[in-house]
């Protein structure tokens, strides 16, 4: 499985600001991290106790 999705020619060239590019890291790193504490039988995870 690949861990990276195909890029498509774009018809124009943008960019997001800086603000968007924050926003959207951050929803990434939340989005992994709610992932990983729900990972079926990783010994390493955390619960709380």
């Amino acid at each position: 499985m690949a861990r990276q999705l195909t890029l498509i020619p774009a018809r124009k060239a943008w960019q997001l600001d800086e603000k968007t590019k924050q926003v959207g890291r951050r929803g990434i790193a939340e989005a992994r991290a709610a992932l990983n504490a729900h990972r079926p039988g990783d010994p390493t995870r955390r619960t709380a106790a």
